[in-house]
């Protein structure tokens, strides 16, 4: 929905200015009335704030943040204090604080907690869905605590697959490192104490026109390097991302396997917790959805949703999908009988979870060895090029 600024006099007499989200003009300014204001203009506001990929909010960030406003709220401070306590804690990032005081403004300006949340562009649909079934159902200290549960549960799980790969990723960082200073270094230094006279293999040959390349141009290259690697994380957080990710990793099956079973740990996780919250369950597949970031999943949310919508049990819809393993159209199929969808959601969540440990873990144990024979193939390849150099030029003396 598009977002409107509007200027507005309360009964007071004060005159505030504030951004609302409304279907359009007319709905804005009912709204707006129904607060009790006098609207004296509303204009659309044509590009809301959006988060960069660069400088987003820290999940972290989040879950401490969700978790302290709830026990504030439920110890029965206000919010717009809750807010200005929490805008001052050192706990933060300078730029969350300038976030949580511009929540605050909204919030003082007559917005609900869940528009201004949104109004800042940095959190999540979740979470805003959330708060509004919170601030809906009177329920808003408990759907905090359950939205901070949830932010760190994803938090811990991509701990545990940031520290799983760490050392890979060390072996691979070290390997080039070894590989760079053998090529641009050492074997240079070799071929100038030899001579240029020395018959020289096309390896070592090719390495030395690169290395005499990269001497003359490097300002240039590395202002390329730094470019294309900042142009390849801007495109994994787009739109995009998702689609090329999931294309890559069907060259590695085990990527590909561990790419679907953590879209289907978020996508429960996501449902169990809109759920529990009170969102509608055709607004808590879409979100839930997007948040696995799993193509298949969202292609199919559209007609899921229909079928919902005419009447369809979740279980029937989710195993027609074509896109869930049998056990989570069982299970939620047994949620939707006793009325737990939430519970169900959240247990099959802890499953996948538990899946996903394991295959981060089975992965890395297969990538290790391959690092460590690929880089020692690569400098055994360059010692054989130099050997037999210096070999060559051994025989040329003695000849």
């Amino acid at each position: 929905m598009p977002f409107y600024k509007y200027v507005a006099v309360e009964g007071s007499g004060k005159k505030i200015t504030g951004v609302i989200e409304a279907e359009n003009k007319l709905k804005a300014i009912s709204i707006l009335s129904e607060r009790g204001l006098m609207v004296v203009r509303v204009e659309e506001k044509k590009n809301p704030k959006k988060s960069s990929p660069f400088f987003q909010i820290s999940i972290s960030e989040i879950a401490t943040f969700c978790r302290q406003l709830s026990i504030m709220i439920s110890a029965g401070i206000r919010i717009k204090e809750a807010l200005n306590i929490l805008a001052r804690q050192t706990v933060f990032s300078k730029r969350f604080r300038k976030v949580i005081l511009e929540i605050a403004l909204s919030v003082k300006t007559g917005d609900s907690l869940a528009e201004a949340f949104r109004k800042t562009g940095v959190f999540d649909s979740v979470l805003i869905s959330m708060l509004e079934a919170g601030e809906e159902g009177g329920v808003l200290d408990r759907t905090l605590k359950r939205a901070a549960d949830f932010y760190e549960s994803m938090k811990r799980l991509q701990d545990e697959v940031k520290s799983a790969m760490a050392y890979p990723l060390f072996v691979l960082f070290f390997a080039v490192v070894i590989v760079l200073v053998i090529s641009f270094y050492i074997l240079p230094n070799l071929v100038r104490a030899f001579g240029t006279s020395i018959p020289l293999s096309p390896t070592i040959q090719s390495l030395l026109k690169a290395n005499e390349f990269l001497s003359e141009n490097w300002p240039w290259f590395s202002v390329l390097v730094v470019g294309i690697i900042a142009g390849i994380f801007v495109l994994m957080k787009s739109r995009y991302g998702v689609y090329i990710k999931e294309y890559l990793s069907f060259i590695f099956p085990p990527v590909r396997k561990l790419r679907q079973n953590m879209g289907l740990e978020r996508f429960a996780r996501t449902l169990g917790i809109l759920v529990g919250s009170g969102v509608r369950i055709t607004d808590a597949i879409k979100m839930a959805a997007q948040a696995s970031s799993s193509p298949s999943i969202i292609r199919k949310t559209e007609e899921m949703v229909r079928k919902i919508s005419e009447g369809k049990t979740l279980r029937d819809t989710f195993a027609e999908s074509g896109v869930f393993p049998q056990l989570i159209y069982e299970m939620i199929g047994t949620g939707e009988e006793t009325g737990k969808v939430d519970e169900v959601m959240e247990r099959v969540a802890d499953f996948y979870e538990d899946i996903v440990k394991n295959s981060v873990k089975q992965l890395v144990s297969l990538v290790e060895p391959l690092l460590i024979a690929g880089v020692g193939g690569f400098v055994a390849f360059l010692a054989y090029s130099i050997y037999t150099t210096v070999f060559q030029l051994q025989r040329s003396i003695g000849g």
